[in-house]
């Protein structure tokens, strides 16, 4: 079996032109040995925590070397106490063992969780001498680089060369730091996937873990202890509006009034304070003059906060904060042209996924024209207006959060008929213009709002719903998340035929991302069948001759070379080269695709000369058009050094793959199968040049990277395992 895998290149059109079940935990600690305490170490840190005051809250102090908090204590933070306290008698415990010694802090969106938690921090912290650790679990894909961070300088500091480790490595050794017997604080903030904390957590050591969760039931295995948030007690209540407004009397029957008119909800408090705060020159921010709009009939008749207290729990908060809402929304005149561009931001930003952090960048994008300075100031003043009223939230990166109930009332107002469409037009345009430079970490920041406007885009009829599940497609493709690739290509293809028939050119291409997708998966049959539907569509819309008719032809003949037909997929590749340079001249870049494939063929054909010649051309043509350091320039690299191996250049194909590695390291990530193919070829040069111990060692990593990323029986990861093999044991 051959040491080599050629990573050639397909065409694909992701964009058309204009247009958790069940529980399954999978620890990571599996293969990770606990780091080692020494005794005088652990004692010290064994007896600091167990100094942790439980009936007396502590005041806050700095927290212990090599911890990991991005967030300050909020000086609006009131009360609490109690809370304080039972999250204190459950994390300090009476032992050194993780387990049972799991909180989690419960409750509704708006009831201050993830503010506990970092007053807990700021407070308590100081008492784990092995440092505080802050994960956010919103979107669990992320989860590995948050644990990563911890581990660097400003962190852990675990090693020097720390910064400078694959992501694994570098994860490994935080999880041996996390499971060492050593007592430290890890808080997995908006965790709401059991299977995602079963993960993470220490199954052994001295960590213990705070959790925030809307979710109040658990798995007992996982010995979590839920404490769930109340609505803050009145005095408490009054505390915060006067953090807003220090002025008013503490006895001030107005404040006492308004906080039962809101139901004490901290979101809801946040929300008026930041109105009065607004207001405070003006007689409407008096507290009975907003006591008063509070409890007016018509507010509460209006039609969008009868719609928010669906699904509400008996107390009826989230109608009190829709009450708030529109009290705050009602401060901005739709006739005033600053005032109508703020509205604008509003119900833009409600069309992103709910409660997640929106890029500033992204948001600013679909209400304003991007490079022009009129504009830019515009735009920050209407988003700093928003922050003033109390909607919309800034965290310390610039980043913006809209509270998923605030998200719906605003959506529901329909203020702005234009914001489904002007979002939908925006993250198209940017995830296809991140997507087609082929470096595609700039989107996974964004990506599940991605995702949920596709679904809402679906779910509307929107013209561009089956182009967004295309560029979401195109995203996971790249970033080596197969399935998930899919199951987006599956959904642009039912999207557009239910629009536009089987035959549409828009269909065509869906068919044609789906085939891609597939044949990376393994599944050549099921490739063959969608290049050849995509192909027939092609040809009847655009004739033979045209240049989306060689991107099929080509993408079928990199089927049929799978399959081992080589005389048909010469034939195709020869037939796409025709059409392409026809099209283009002879040196752009779907000339390169060509050329590279059909180097490829040639050197399955033991045409070593001609292989090289093809791989040189379609280098010369990637370098010209996309730089030296484009994972399509990669492509080109690893299958000309797998052809210079075959002619015998060891020192040359070494070069070459350890060139196209660097590349897609830096391009892709440590992770991506790409990876793999540039590892696993390097392996094969290592064991030619009799250095079998490094050959041994890349053939295990491509092995890993392939199984994570594409599992145990794809016919990339066989060949790697069957490559290690060849080795025998014990090298």
């Amino acid at each position: 079996m051959s040491a080599e895998q050629d990573a050639r290149g397909r065409n694909i059109a992701q964009a058309k032109e204009g247009s958790f079940a069940g529980v399954q935990v999978v620890n990571v600690y599996q293969d990770v040995r606990p780091q080692p305490v020494d005794a005088a170490t652990l004692a010290a840190a064994e007896g600091l925590l167990a100094s942790l005051p439980l009936d007396d809250v502590p005041s806050p102090a700095p927290l212990p070397p090599g911890s990991h908090l991005p967030h300050a204590r909020n000086p609006l933070f009131v009360g609490r106490e109690p809370d304080l306290r039972r999250l204190a008698a459950v994390l300090r415990g009476g032992g050194t063992a993780a387990i049972g010694q799991i909180a989690a802090a419960t409750g509704l969106g708006g009831i201050g969780k993830t503010q506990l938690a970092v007053e807990f921090a700021h407070r308590y912290g100081r008492y784990f001498a092995g440092g505080v650790f802050w994960l956010s679990c919103a979107d669990p894909a992320v989860v590995p680089a948050e644990v990563a961070a911890c581990g660097a300088v400003g962190g852990l500091d675990l090693r020097p060369d720390f910064g400078s480790l694959k992501q694994d490595d570098q994860i490994a050794l935080v999880l041996a730091a996390w499971q060492s017997a050593l007592p430290r604080l890890l808080v997995f903030d908006n965790c709401e996937d059991p299977d995602l904390l079963g993960r993470w957590r220490p199954p052994t050591g001295g960590a213990r873990v705070l959790v925030t969760s809307r979710r109040s039931s658990w798995d007992p295995a996982l010995g979590v202890e839920p404490l769930s948030l109340d609505i803050l007690p009145r005095a408490e209540s009054v505390a915060l509006l006067r953090k807003f407004r220090p002025e008013l009397a503490a006895g001030d029957p107005g404040l006492d009034a308004i906080c039962k008119e809101l139901g004490d909800l901290p979101l809801a408090l946040h929300l008026a304070g930041s109105y009065l705060y607004e207001l405070r020159f003006s007689a409407e921010g008096s507290p009975a003059a907003l006591l008063a709009d509070l409890q007016s009939p018509a507010l509460l008749e209006h039609p969008a906060l009868q719609g928010l207290t669906e699904g509400s729990s008996p107390t009826g908060h989230e109608r009190h904060v829709a009450r708030t809402f529109a009290l705050s929304f009602g401060q901005l005149d739709a006739e005033d042209p600053h005032d109508a561009l703020v509205i604008r931001a509003l119900a833009r930003a409600a069309r992103f996924a709910p409660g997640e952090p929106i890029p500033r960048d992204l948001l600013k994008k679909t209400f304003a024209t991007a490079g022009q300075v009129e504009e830019e100031l515009a735009a920050e003043r209407a988003l700093r207006r928003l922050n003033d009223l109390g909607l919309l939230e800034t965290d310390a990166a610039g980043a913006l959060r809209l509270h998923r109930l605030l998200a719906r009332f605003v959506d529901a107002l329909g203020a702005d008929p234009e914001a489904a469409d002007a979002v939908e037009a925006t993250l198209f345009e940017e995830a296809n213009r991140i997507n087609r430079e082929g470096f595609p970490a700039p989107l996974r920041p964004w990506l599940g709002h991605l995702r949920h406007v596709a679904a809402k885009a679906e779910s509307r009829g929107g013209e561009r719903a089956g182009s967004l599940w295309n560029e979401l497609g195109y995203y996971l493709k790249s970033a080596g998340a197969y399935v998930e690739a899919r199951e987006a290509y599956e959904a642009a293809l039912r999207v557009d035929e239910a629009a536009f028939g089987p035959d549409h050119p828009d269909v065509a291409t869906d068919v044609n991302n789906l085939g891609d997708v597939l044949q990376d998966l393994g599944d050549l049959p099921g490739a063959l069948a969608a290049y050849e539907r995509a192909l027939r569509i092609d040809e009847a819309v655009f004739g033979p001759e045209h240049p989306k008719v060689a991107n099929r032809v080509n993408n079928l003949g990199t089927v049929l070379q799978d399959l081992g037909d080589l005389p048909g997929a010469r034939a195709a590749f020869e037939r796409a080269l025709q059409i392409d340079e026809a099209a283009f001249g002879s040196d752009h870049p779907m000339v390169a695709i060509d050329v590279n494939n059909l180097g490829s063929l040639l050197r399955n054909l033991g045409d070593f000369p001609g292989a090289r010649a093809a791989f040189e051309r379609a280098l010369r043509i990637g370098e010209t058009a996309f730089g030296p350091d484009h994972p399509n320039v990669a492509i080109r690299v690893n299958n000309l050094g797998n052809v210079l191996r075959d002619l015998g250049d060891l020192p040359g194909a070494r070069a070459a793959f350890e060139r196209a590695l660097q590349i897609d390291e830096a391009a892709l990530g440590p992770d991506h199968p790409d990876v793999a193919i540039c590892v696993n070829n390097l392996a094969g040069v290592f064991r030619a040049l009799g250095d079998l111990p490094s050959a041994r060692a890349a053939f295990e990593q491509a092995v890993q990277i392939f199984e994570a990323a594409l599992g145990p029986d794809h016919p990339k990861t066989r060949l790697a395992r069957e490559n290690l093999a060849i080795l025998g044991p014990g090298t």
